[in-house]
């Protein structure tokens, strides 16, 4: 009995320290700490090496330090372990292959995220910047107006239209997205309204 006692209490004292690392890892990120988050990330994931949300909190605060190949290593495993994780997914398009400019990789990876979550209107938007750097325009519009029907208050949807409505030569459409853009916080929202509709 009192052997059993105390292996329930050494399991609940392993516990609790993993589950502290794994909080004190967010709390770093939180504060903008990323390099004390992936080294609190990293001792929780020697105890639990396939525990997805670390893996993956761990890839962001790499790629907040601008270690995009480290992100994409934790984003992968994450993928091997929950190949449903659209988080993941969408991490990798947005974060590791548009930057690197590749946007047909970008594209597969969004429609990857949205075969799992397909009201995610950002995976919407990024996939209209992709087809939109790739000349496929109505592809694009198509897209943005996905974004906007999944969430009528995304306003990097809103922007991101009027842009390609600008390139369209549709002036005052692209002016009415800007003004809806602004209207909901959008933070560059301004710079084109003075650019494009004064």
């Amino acid at each position: 009995m009192q052997k059993t006692f105390i292996v329930v209490l050494l399991t609940l004292f392993i516990f609790s320290c993993k589950d502290e690392r794994s909080e004190l890892g967010d709390k770093y990120f939180k504060k903008g700490d990323y390099a004390k988050a992936v080294e609190a990330y990293t001792e929780y994931l020697k105890l639990e090496p396939a525990h997805v949300k670390s893996l993956y909190n761990r890839g962001r605060a790499y790629e907040e330090l601008g270690q995009s190949e480290k992100a994409v290593e934790d984003f992968k495993k994450v993928l091997s372990e929950d190949p449903l994780n659209a988080n993941a997914y969408l991490s990798l398009a947005s974060d590791f292959y548009y930057r690197q400019h590749d946007y047909e990789n970008t594209v597969f990876y969004v429609d990857k995220t949205l075969k799992y979550d397909e009201s995610n209107e950002a995976a919407y938007t990024l996939k209209g910047k992709a087809f939109q750097k790739l000349g496929e325009l109505d592809q694009a519009l198509t897209a943005y107006n996905d974004a906007i029907s999944v969430n009528k208050q995304y306003a990097d949807a809103y922007l991101s239209r009027g842009l390609l409505n600008i390139y369209k030569k549709r002036r005052s459409q692209a002016c009415s997205d800007f003004k809806m853009a602004k209207s909901l916080g959008a933070s560059n929202a301004d710079q084109v309204l003075k650019k494009y509709c004064n």
